[in-house]
């Protein structure tokens, strides 16, 4: 018989504050943004791995407060004047194909002017390697909070929610076998509930250990 056939359907992004698991891997970041705007430095980088749920608390955070949040690939002559006049703005994945002039542009504008500004990246600023040395000088003296990698007990979280968001039951038993075998990344994690997900209803199999063990070693 043949692979059941599963229809990519575009569905839209949901944020909901109470959704976030908060453990000590990301309480830092957390705590700050909670002072806003009562922040020690108005420019900040918030950094970690990717799927650690930067864009979740960054998309929650902007619609409380009011920024305009942007791509750093969308930075560009035409969007760069809408950016340079807000007085609240987040550039997400600052190490990606970005003009360095104009971040150099708009980092002095905010600076200057004591405007919020708030980048986000996988790495602390202070290691990122830009071209303009003027840039790198800058990014060396801003503040970054991190988004460290979770523990096992905020990965089985994670991994539990994400299960049952599609609507998967796994035993409590499989569920330990996999933490302690997949790498601790919320990548990791994200990618394994995609992918066994996707492979148990193409093929209509029953989630067991060896369907597990299957997905654990393609990740």
């Amino acid at each position: 018989m043949s692979e059941q056939q599963i229809f990519n359907l575009s569905t839209e992004e949901y944020f909901f504050e109470e959704d976030f698991c908060i453990s000590q891997s990301n309480q830092d970041v957390c705590n700050y943004l909670r002072k806003w705007p009562n922040w020690d430095d108005n420019i900040i980088n918030i950094f970690g791995p990717k799927k650690s749920g930067k864009t979740f608390l960054l998309t929650v955070f902007e619609r409380k407060n009011s920024f305009l949040r942007i791509s750093a690939n969308t930075l560009n002559k035409e969007t760069v004047s809408s950016a340079l006049s807000q007085e609240r703005l987040i550039i997400e994945d600052v190490e990606e194909n970005i003009d360095e002039e104009l971040l150099f542009l708009l980092f002095n504008e905010f600076k200057n002017n004591n405007k919020y500004l708030i980048f986000s990246s996988t790495q602390d600023t202070s290691r990122i390697s830009f071209q303009l040395q003027d840039l790198s000088s800058r990014f060396k003296s801003i503040l970054n909070l991190e988004i460290s990698n979770p523990s096992d007990t905020l990965l089985c979280s994670v991994l539990m929610k994400q299960l049952s968001e599609k609507q998967i039951t796994i035993k409590k038993e499989l569920i330990t076998h996999t933490i302690k075998r997949i790498e601790r990344s919320y990548d990791s994690v994200n990618k394994f509930a995609v992918m066994i997900d996707e492979e148990s209803l193409k093929n209509k199999k029953k989630i067991d250990l060896k369907l597990i063990n299957l997905i654990l070693s393609k990740i």
